[in-house]
């Protein structure tokens, strides 16, 4: 007994003296942090912060690449890449406006998570889905047919992760013209709406996944499960194939006339995460070849980059 309680005491001194040695770390790290600000005012809180390997500013030999690769294709290929720890970014018909398709599902569950919030509802809201709800393009959760009734969480989510289109319908029966209006006017970009759909480009829709990555439009916690939500889709054999399985991609889909396809989103290589966006006419052969094609020379490429000299 008399042992036990020698290497109880021993295991509760060890971890007290690492605690004290972890919390002297952080208030010397937050010393070290405020001295910095004072002596840089004029420069970025980030990179006095951040890991300094991590700020790549050279991407012309990816940019030469990516030229090559695209150019020959035309009007057929689009794509917006940004490198999100110094916002360096390359756009190959970035500003050519494209029929959203499904990626308007983002906007949509966004809107919703902000009529929750203006509401202040704390509560999960439902909603008996209606034979005007109910579209059996994209989706299973039409076959639950009239009546049934569905939490709109649970709606954002399949909207998101299944790309369901009754889930949508579902969110957009208790949305307000006021809840479109309030994450418009946070992301800042221009919207067009006809009648086959928002209509938007590629450096636009990244846009809208940035809003997410930094917490702009909606609260902190919703922006983490929407981009939760954006990791589970089950849609991966464009982006997704070009960077490895253990690396989590928060993206969307979306497909015009089975000959147009869209795939945008947060790759988050550890320390060093970017923003893709492609938009591929053709095949979805054609498509999933040339996505995967350039999200792997991308990712290569961010993996492998040198940071910039950095001088003290």
């Amino acid at each position: 007994m008399k042992k036990a309680w020698v290497i109880i005491s021993f295991l509760l001194v060890v971890s007290l003296i690492s605690n004290v040695y972890l919390w002297g770390k952080a208030d010397q790290n937050t010393r070290e942090f405020r001295e910095n600000i004072s002596k840089y005012p004029f420069l970025s809180p980030r990179i006095l912060r951040e890991r300094k390997n991590d700020f790549i500013f050279n991407f012309l030999d990816l940019r030469t690449q990516l030229h090559t690769k695209i150019d020959p294709l035309g009007d057929n290929f689009a794509m917006y890449f940004e490198y999100l720890p110094t916002g360096t970014s390359i756009g190959i018909n970035s500003n050519r406006d494209f029929y959203a398709a499904s990626l308007f599902k983002l906007p949509v569950v966004m809107a919703y998570f902000r009529h929750k919030e203006r509401v202040n509802s704390t509560e999960d809201l439902t909603v008996k889905l209606t034979e005007e709800m109910i579209d059996n393009r994209f989706g299973d959760l039409w076959k639950k047919g009239v009546g049934f009734e569905i939490s709109m969480d649970e709606a954002a989510r399949l909207a998101l992760v299944k790309s369901d289109n009754t889930a949508v319908e579902a969110l957009a029966s208790v949305i307000t013209d006021k809840d479109f209006d309030d994450v418009y006017q946070g992301l800042d970009i221009d919207i067009q709406v006809s009648s086959q759909g928002a209509i938007l480009n590629a450096k636009n829709y990244a846009s809208i996944m940035k809003a997410l990555y930094f917490s702009a439009v909606l609260t902190k916690d919703d922006s983490q499960k929407i981009l939760t939500y954006l990791t589970e889709s089950d849609f991966d054999d464009k982006l997704v194939a070009g960077v490895p399985r253990d690396v989590p991609v928060a993206h969307k889909i979306g497909v015009m006339d089975e000959d147009s396809y869209r795939d945008c989103g947060i790759v988050y290589v550890p320390n060093r995460p970017y923003l893709l966006c492609m938009i591929s006419h053709g095949s979805e052969q054609q498509a999933q070849q040339r996505m995967r094609e350039v999200s792997r020379m991308i990712y290569d490429y961010v993996v492998a980059a040198k940071s910039a000299i950095v001088r003290n």
